[in-house]
């Protein structure tokens, strides 16, 4: 892990909070979905927005980039991984072997007895294989499983959690003597936009980031409600959008070490116009709108659970609403349970033995 540098409280919670919400628009105001140019840096040239940015990359839908079609094996991860890397960041990807969309935080217990976890690597989709080269990873791309090894298509998969934690504690040492200064994950393909986020493994990685004080940003780009229009995903706008905000976080100093972001692209249909970048907080709803069908008796029995319309949101300026509006939520996080003690159960605690 990188040195984490000392910093007040005040002024950290000034840049994640004011800096991020006097920031945020003012970064991506002017074209938001315009990726900076990939430049040779020579005499007299600008560097790219993130040269030099070290950059472990995960995501929660597997790092073999299978399903080349609707995207849900990992392609927002490749199509994030070139465009990082045509702003010059030097990336790293340590992601699950495996598609493990909802798994939160959860992370791989070893109880009364080591478990191995394995880093394999993968071999890049023909699309992406040379997105990276000249770098000093050379934009390696490794897979963990929950296994001795190898990694195969039968074999369980850590979870975007595990990831992380093998990534910053150990296997990024391989590459970075001090990195990475920042964790990304995503590109997720769905939204993790209001009570969903919760349970989220795109932004389960970016918080265990958070554990490591390493900066964090979760970025996941809307799935259309019309089962024709998935194979056009917002990747390529969700990644161009990501560099231009990290390279604007680079430039005004706002990677604290304390900074989880998450962020959603919207799906712009046929005669829909994409909004702006705006600061959201995180929705009451849930936008999966679970419905259980089924009557199941006192004794037990099976329910059919699928997905329906979402609640109706119920906090102002909500980041549900936010996306619903075709603009791009970017939601603050802190990464804790935590919250003040009510003072009516704090009295309690007082009096019981």
């Amino acid at each position: 892990m990188r040195p984490v540098p000392s910093r007040p409280l005040l002024p950290r919670l000034l840049a994640v909070g004011v800096g991020l919400a006097a920031g945020v628009a003012g970064i991506v105001a002017a074209s938001p979905v315009t990726a900076a140019p990939s430049e040779t840096v020579t005499a007299g040239t600008t560097a790219p927005p993130l040269a030099g940015l070290e950059i472990l990359l995960t995501n929660d839908d597997s790092a073999r980039g299978a399903d080349a079609g609707f995207g849900t094996d990992g392609k927002g991860l490749y199509v994030l991984r070139r465009a990082l890397c045509n702003a010059g960041a030097d990336v790293l990807v340590v992601a699950p072997w495996s598609q493990q969309s909802g798994a939160g935080a959860r992370m791989t217990s070893p109880g009364f007895a080591p478990v191995p976890l394995t880093v394999q690597a993968v071999t890049v989709p023909a699309a992406y294989a040379g997105d990276c080269a000249g770098t000093s990873t050379g934009g390696a791309v490794f897979g963990v499983c929950a296994s001795a090894g190898p990694c195969s298509s039968t074999t369980p998969s850590a979870s975007p959690a595990d990831a992380v934690n093998v990534g910053l504690s150990r296997f990024a040492k391989n590459y970075w003597s001090g990195g990475p200064d920042v964790v990304l994950s995503g590109t997720n393909f769905g939204q993790n936009i209001g009570a969903t986020l919760n349970h989220s493994g795109t932004v389960g990685a970016a918080v265990t980031a958070h554990e490591y004080a390493v900066p964090a940003v979760a970025v996941s780009a809307e799935v259309p409600r019309e089962l024709a229009q998935i194979p056009n995903v917002a990747f390529t706008g969700a990644a161009d959008f990501t560099v231009k905000l990290l390279g604007g976080l680079v430039k005004r100093n706002l990677l604290a070490d304390d900074l989880v972001l998450n962020v959603n692209f919207p799906f712009v249909g046929p005669g829909e116009t994409l909004g702006r970048a705006v600061k959201a907080d995180v929705g009451r709803s849930s936008d999966l709108g679970l419905t259980y069908a089924g009557d199941v008796p006192a004794t037990g029995g099976t329910y059919l659970l699928s997905a329906g319309a979402p609640a109706t949101e119920t906090r102002p300026n909500a980041d549900t609403t936010a996306l619903a509006a075709n603009n791009i939520p970017v939601t603050a996080l802190d990464g804790d349970w935590g919250r003040p003690m009510p003072v009516g159960i704090w009295l309690l605690l007082g009096s019981l033995r």
